[in-house]
């Protein structure tokens, strides 16, 4: 059994705890989870490497899963989310939804009203206050509207008020919570108490305003939402709520097993939260945690540390990587670092296409496809399976995975993140079956790490194209594809080096075609270059492998072969001229010496080229 896991900006701690319900309820299945995540919201300044993100959840293909489970307020793009529903309801796949309605759907809704009033009733009965600054999520987000218009109405049932000017709108990070707090280090007047939105912004905020002398609880009390594994560990413990994501997974899995089995369909859920108040409202009686607790977040954080710590590593790594040889092989001592057992890069179109496009971006050509989208078809230039590097050739992406890969059939987690540049879609990566704690931030890094060395790969090997199409323009005739006068002398150093090495001379044979002025203006200049390419095609034909074949002028042509002596020369021009045939017709000099260098070479072919000059005036006068 396979479910689709689809899920937005899962470094949030509220998301990565609901996703570790639904893995450890499949696992008892042998079921397999496949989430679609991506950091979208997290770059919304920068809206084309945030279109790149969220063209993601483009990729799955839904009605190849046994269920999916979706939560579509994660989704920062209303129209992804608006997409994936309709999508959903059109495929008519089983489905559970969190806070959101979809036919069929089983629907969990996490109560932002009871746990998050019992704390605001427990701030203004037993502490007291009356005082409260509020520091709120996104504004266009749907939890952040929701606490917030909890925070308002429980105030005002308790006759308490509150200015928009001590609202602040924070991002749901630590960084917004010190933004907060640097407004009121700055002069705005200290409230009695602030109220956050989430734990990461009154974590930022506390230690903002204790790095000012400003103490928690004794001058400003602080509260968060989440419950999050770091507030266990603030000083003072951070007073929050619980929202109960991780027993939410678990029974969002459940539910959809019984959507499955159509035992339970279109059925309404709610998950309770409930108020923690510790130390920082001045609680400090709760501040009490089991010592195994403590460890085992201990341990998490230092499992965290290390993580971030290779992928700064891996980051540096990679940043200078220009060959993918080099990328793979620097990659592979990472993941296997970090513990993750599968990787899989899925590159938009196919091996073939994919040199197809550097040609043509190299030349300046527009890519008729559109970049931005997934192509129906990619390949997997990498794959590490077990310990092994592979590879596999194109298939259709509805198949996600490369057919015939060693990966899981039972029991696997897979997270699937967009590889692109800007909104350029590469195509996506697969990380499976790693350590469920260094999810969420850290494996955001690492796909950034491959985005961008692959990116540098990517303009490397269209630079490499180019400096490739501006050297061929450089050394061959764009006409006949010969060697022009420039590719003549770029090779004939080697040329000379072999011949002296094998104790052999050059033999020097200059063409100049018979009546190429005549076709020109009989039949036109269309004409004559059918004229000339014919000649380049019998003379290629004619020489070896090693010789030298150089459109030297407009209708004059050189053949330089390393050959023993004299009589070998002839016998070479020989069997040049009996390949020209008509309606083609040639004078041709040859001449024959050793020599050491182009000095010596240039001095051969003025004499080839006086010689076949005479033998020309000789036909003429015979005619």
């Amino acid at each position: 059994m396979e479910i689709a896991v689809i899920i937005g900006e899962i470094a949030y701690i509220s998301r990565s705890r609901i996703m570790d319900g639904i893995i450890d309820a499949a696992k008892k299945d042998g079921a397999n989870v496949i989430l679609f995540t991506c950091e979208g919201f997290i770059f919304h300044d920068l809206k084309e490497f945030s279109a790149g993100e969220y063209n993601i959840f483009n990729l799955p293909t839904l009605e190849n899963f046994d269920g999916v489970i979706i939560d579509p307020d994660s989704i920062e793009n209303k129209e992804m989310q608006e997409y994936l529903c309709n999508y959903i309801r059109t495929a008519d796949v089983p489905c559970v939804s969190f806070n959101r309605e979809i036919s069929n759907a089983n629907e969990i809704y996490f109560d932002n009203e009871k746990g998050f009033k019992k704390l605001l009733e427990h701030l203004i009965g037993e502490h007291r206050l009356s005082d409260i600054h509020y520091i709120s999520g996104p504004f266009g987000n749907r939890d952040a509207v929701q606490r917030l218009d909890i925070f308002k109405t429980t105030l005002k049932e308790h006759g308490l008020s509150i200015d928009d000017e001590n609202i602040f709108e924070g991002d749901f990070n630590f960084t917004s919570g010190r933004q907060a707090a640097k407004k009121y280090i700055k002069g705005k007047r200290l409230p009695q108490a602030f109220v956050c939105a989430n734990d990461f912004m009154a974590i930022g905020l506390m230690e903002e305003l204790k790095s000012a002398g400003i103490k928690v609880p004794e001058d400003v009390i602080i509260t968060g939402y989440d419950n999050c594994s770091i507030a266990a560990f603030t000083e003072p413990v951070l007073t929050t709520v619980d929202r109960g994501e991780y027993e939410a997974g678990v029974f969002a899995y459940e539910k959809l097993i019984q959507n499955i089995n159509e035992t339970e369909l279109g059925k309404c859920h709610i998950i309770w939260g409930k108020p923690i108040p510790a130390g920082s409202c001045g609680c400090f009686a709760a501040d009490t945690k089991k010592s195994n607790e403590r460890r085992s977040a201990v341990e998490l954080k230092i499992h965290m540390d290390e993580s971030l710590d290779l992928l700064k590593g891996l980051t540096l790594g990679l940043s200078h990587m220009n060959k993918m040889s080099d990328f793979q092989h620097s990659l592979e001592k990472y993941i296997q670092k970090i513990g993750i057992e599968s990787f899989y890069f899925c590159q938009c179109g196919s091996r073939e296409s994919y040199y197809e496009e550097l040609e043509l971006l190299a030349s300046g050509t527009r890519v008729k496809r559109n970049m931005t989208l997934y192509q129906d078809t990619v390949w997997c230039p990498f794959a590490y399976e077990n310990g092994e590097w592979n590879s596999y050739p194109s298939y259709s992406r509805r198949l996600l995975f490369p057919p015939n890969s060693r990966r899981k059939k039972e029991g696997g987690y897979y997270i699937v993140m967009p590889v692109h540049q800007g909104d350029v879609c590469m195509g996506y990566s697969i990380i499976g079956n790693f350590d469920n704690s260094v999810s969420g931030r850290v494996l955001q890094h690492l796909v950034l790490g491959i985005d961008a060395a692959l990116g540098n790969i990517r303009k490397n090997d269209i630079m490499s194209t180019m400096l490739a199409r501006i050297n061929h323009k450089w050394q061959y005739d764009e006409l006949t594809g010969l060697f022009n006068r420039s590719g003549l002398v770029n090779n004939a150093e080697k040329l000379i080096e072999k011949a002296a090495s094998e104790n052999c001379g050059l033999c020097v044979i200059f063409f100049d075609l018979d009546g190429l002025k005549a076709i020109n203006d009989e039949k036109g200049h269309e004409a004559g270059d059918r004229y000339i390419k014919s000649m380049a095609q019998m003379l290629k034909s004619s020489a070896d492998s090693e010789d030298i074949v150089c459109r030297y002028g407009g209708d004059e042509y050189i053949v330089i072969s390393a050959q023993k002596s004299r009589e070998d020369s002839v016998k070479k021009l020989t069997g040049i001229m009996s390949g020209i045939v008509e309606p083609v017709s040639a004078s041709a000099g040859c001449v024959f010496d050793h020599v050491s260098g182009m000095d010596e070479l240039n001095r051969l072919i003025e004499e080839a080229d006086s010689k076949m000059y005479t033998y020309k005036k000789e036909k003429k006068r015979c005619r």
